[in-house]
């Protein structure tokens, strides 16, 4: 594969794809466009972008798009002009999406028809130019009737929108425009919204060095043999970097045919995967759990699976396994691994492989990234001793943004200047140089003075068959005040025996745990709660003090933009 040197995302795409000629690089509603297509759209909207906004190199402009083959387009155009793309998050409520834009000083903003409803006043009081997606805008002409249809009703549903410009109308008006590359691939290239490696939100500065360097190493792996023919579903979010990085833009340097999912659907994934030649995808635990519970998973498309990622969330090992053996069964040579990242390293930067492999581990540092176990002072830690996960390597971030531009916030220096990433997760490596995930920092839950781990309490329960989803967080007790390991559960059947089923877990915990790590309260849910990530919400779980209520979950459920988008 090319090496990255000096490229912006743009340049890189296109220096590794050339080889391959032309072939299909997207789809949408089963309609397939070429790569020479996608480049010119990419063109003339870098062109809408450079010549009637005006947008510089170092500009900030706003991506409020679920995955489509517009806001891939949107990305790399931006890129090629050197102007930093803010992805945010299509189910952030109303008020943090004016707070993301306004701080960071947006000039511009992208949006999918079906958002603008619930945001036309803020979107309006921004007063930037907004730039509307369609559905349809990647239609076939008898879908655009459909589509379109809705889209008049929505159009009449919402006020007017200031300053408005429609997506297609804006690639055709520029289509013959001849904008210059010009991006310094050390400058920002993408700011993403993390939880900060101490657990308060923060964004994060990635250049395209960062990003080509994850794809270039992460490539090694495994690359696409038949170009346009083999496919890939995008179902992580561009706001989120493992989607950005890996399931995005390593996927369109293979040369694979992306289909973008606006949110994930087992169903309407399984039908694609036996429609489309889908040799893999990126994804976290729980997505890939719900594909194996649809009726339709196992079949012989899935001989085609090669290329699994799995990360995001601690993976059980049991579900892995359930998953190969599917993908055995059927002759497909793929295996799913758990891996390691995180935003701030540009994704991944540790995983396991089909031949380098040991069950529980994340695997091993990805070429070129270093990975050390360190102290609270910084100090290497023994192999087998548990401490805080670090990384270093030229995939880092410059550091969390800042009013100033200050670079390196957030990062630390060792005695030799090299800078390093505190993850904020512990782990542990072994002699071998693999290393273990054992929660986060900041979950560590001190009960008399000893560390709980809840992380190695949920995996091992996890492992029961009468168990769906299992979390340990501190709570308080009602009678004493004092901290205690409280258990919320869902369960597999309706039906069980709910006291055999308390009696069986806290007996296994018992029996591998210390005694502090023993749960004083269990809590069954009907469902648990989850970040917009579908990862477990462990903050709602958790008591921060005695006068914290204890969680209640919700009695409706809001569906939201994934009701209207599914």
């Amino acid at each position: 594969m090319v090496e990255p040197k000096d490229m912006s995302c743009y340049e890189y795409y296109k220096a590794c794809t050339e080889e391959y000629g032309e072939y299909y690089c997207q789809q949408h509603f089963g309609k397939f466009f070429t790569n020479t297509r996608i480049i010119a759209d990419m063109d003339a909207l870098a062109g809408y972008f450079r010549i009637e906004l005006g947008l510089q190199p170092g500009d900030v402009y706003s991506v409020f798009m679920p995955n489509t083959v517009q806001s891939i387009v949107a990305f790399y155009a931006l890129n090629k002009i050197g102007v930093i793309v803010n992805f945010i998050h299509p189910l952030l409520p109303t008020e943090v999406v004016e707070e993301t834009v306004t701080s960071l000083h947006s000039k511009g903003i992208m949006v999918l028809d079906l958002l603008v409803k619930k945001h036309t006043e803020m979107i309006n009081g921004l007063n930037i130019p907004v730039l509307v997606c369609h559905s349809s805008d990647y239609a076939f002409a008898a879908q655009k009737a459909v589509v379109g249809a809705g889209e008049a009703i929505l159009k009449r549903a919402f006020p007017k929108l200031n300053k408005r410009d429609e997506y297609l109308k804006a690639v055709w008006r520029f289509r013959k425009s001849r904008v210059k590359n010009h991006c310094d691939c050390d400058k920002p290239a993408v700011y993403l919204n993390g939880g900060g490696t101490t657990g308060k939100s923060k964004t994060i500065k990635l250049s395209s060095r960062a990003i080509n360097e994850i794809v270039f190493r992460m490539s090694k792996l495994d690359r696409i043999h038949v170009p346009g023919k083999e496919a890939e579903i995008i179902v992580l979010p561009l706001f989120h970097c493992f989607g950005l990085s890996v399931a995005m833009h390593m996927s369109m340097c293979n040369g694979v045919r992306l289909i973008p999912m606006m949110n994930f659907d087992a169903k309407l994934f399984n039908r694609l995967m036996r429609q489309y030649n889908v040799v893999g995808f990126v994804g976290i635990p729980v997505m890939f759990k719900k594909l194996m519970e649809e009726k339709h998973f196992d079949g012989p498309w899935l001989e085609h699976f090669r290329l699994g990622f799995c990360g995001g969330d601690d993976a059980q090992e049991s579900m892995m396994n359930e998953f190969n053996r599917h993908i055995e069964k059927w002759g497909g040579v793929g295996r799913l691994r758990q891996g390691y990242g995180l935003t701030e390293v540009g994704s991944v930067c540790c995983v396991c492989t089909v031949d380098e492999y040991k069950p529980n581990s994340i695997g091993l540092p990805i070429d070129g990234v270093e990975m050390d176990i360190w102290d609270d002072d910084g100090n290497p830690m023994p192999v087998g001793e548990i401490g805080e996960l670090v990384i270093a390597g030229p995939t880092i971030m410059q550091g969390y943004y800042t009013d100033d531009g200050h670079d390196g916030e957030g990062l630390s220096k060792d005695a030799n200047g090299k800078l390093w990433v505190r993850s904020g997760d512990l782990g542990y490596r072994d002699a071998d140089g693999f290393y273990f995930f054992t929660g986060r920092k900041k979950r560590v839950i001190i009960i008399s003075g000893y560390n709980v781990y809840p992380s190695d309490i949920e995996r091992r329960l996890c492992e029961l068959s009468f168990v769906k989803e299992a979390c340990c967080v501190k709570g308080f007790s009602k009678e004493t005040g004092k901290p205690i390991i409280r258990l919320f559960v869902t369960y597999n059947d309706e039906n069980g025996d709910r006291e055999a089923y308390e009696k069986m877990m806290l007996d296994d915990i018992q029996q591998h745990f210390s005694k502090f790590s023993l749960p004083k309260e269990v809590v069954e849910l009907k469902k648990m709660p989850e970040t917009p990530l579908m990862k477990v919400d462990f903050m709602k779980l958790t008591q921060n003090s005695a006068d914290e209520p204890v969680y209640q979950p919700p009695t409706e459920e809001d569906g939201g933009l994934l009701a209207m988008i599914s």
